[in-house]
């Protein structure tokens, strides 16, 4: 049985990026870079390439099969599906919370999330405008509650006079959020990081990995 640790928390509060640098020492699978698109329900937006279900299996089977072979692995907690329009569909280890032996909560400043966002989502261009837009607006016509849409009618006004800080907050609050807690609900966090700094968290996070492996007595030796 394979010991799972388990990256949860709010859209933009930098669980990608403390995933990237554990990659460096330890048996990581990057739900989000093998299927090539975000987490979010905007995960697709600006990217074209995403992983069909064959090549994200495939890949996934393997990171399983290395992992299996160090008697641990660490992902990000993405529920069962990944992805914008497209859906991945995520194997059942991965995707059931039941499987996930300790859980990782990252909290952030409210304004570092905020400002994340931004620098996912904000176009560049006006074709990256345009699409947005359309994709805010395809996003609408699945909901039925007024007073949901009535906060989209607000985030596409806000996208409209390029107000991107006030849209990113109003998708995190009215969008996010909702899908966040609901994971939270899910767990009991067995560490808590505010992740103010990158280095400081991931040194956080491997101080506790390195404790509960020996619990299991799983060998860990950092890489060279």
């Amino acid at each position: 049985m394979v010991v799972i640790f388990g990256l949860f928390g709010k859209t933009g509060c930098g669980k990608t990026e403390i995933l990237q640098r554990l990659k460096k020492n330890h048996p990581v699978i990057d739900i989000e870079g093998i299927a090539r698109t975000r987490g979010s329900i905007l995960g697709d937006l600006y990217h074209l390439n995403m992983a069909s279900q064959e090549e994200f299996d495939r890949e996934i089977e393997e990171k399983l099969r290395e992992a299996q072979e160090a008697g641990y692995l660490i992902v990000e907690y993405e529920g069962r599906k990944i992805g914008g329009i497209k859906k991945l569909k995520i194997p059942e280890l991965l995707a059931d919370v039941k499987n996930y032996t300790y859980k990782i909560l990252i909290e952030c400043p409210h304004r570092r999330q905020i400002e994340t966002l931004v620098s996912w989502y904000k176009p560049r261009k006006e074709e990256e405008k345009k699409l947005l837009l359309e994709r805010i607006l395809l996003l609408r016509r699945s909901f039925k509650n007024p007073e949901i849409i009535k906060k989209i009618d607000e985030i596409v006004e806000k996208i409209e006079e390029d107000r991107y800080y006030e849209a990113a907050e109003l998708i995190e609050r009215e969008l996010y959020r909702t899908h966040y807690l609901r994971n939270i609900k899910k767990i009991v966090p067995d560490l808590v990081v505010y992740n103010r700094d990158i280095e400081e968290s991931v040194k956080k996070i491997e101080e506790f990995i390195q404790e509960k492996l020996k619990l299991h007595g799983i060998t860990w030796r950092r890489r060279s």
